[in-house]
């Protein structure tokens, strides 16, 4: 049986997003099961359930500031009527714009 996940066609960002999100999972999986946390230390076939829940809950906030970033440097490389670049003052498209829509 294929996710919902496995069906969704990434943009380039997306699918980098995605693979961060893969190791922040990865890297919390480690660390609950770290043996230095001794007597705290988990183990168990939970333990991969904890770990995306506790990524899953953390990455909108990780998310957040990023994607206001992109939504400005969107709008500084935005123009109308295929007018120039108002910041580049290139032929639009510019640079910057085409890897945004990449």
């Amino acid at each position: 049986m294929t996710t919902w996940r496995d069906q969704v066609r990434l943009t380039p960002l997306a699918a980098e997003l995605e693979r961060a999100h893969a190791h922040g999972v990865g890297a919390a999986l480690a660390g609950m099961q770290d043996a230095g946390l001794g007597p705290v230390r988990l183990t168990g076939t939970a333990v991969p359930v904890l770990a995306e829940a506790a990524v899953t809950s953390a990455t909108p906030f990780l998310r957040a500031p990023l994607l206001s970033r992109l939504h400005r440097v969107r709008r500084l490389h935005t123009t109308t009527d295929g007018q120039a670049c108002p910041t580049c003052q290139v032929p639009s498209p510019c640079p910057t714009a085409q890897e945004l829509d990449a």
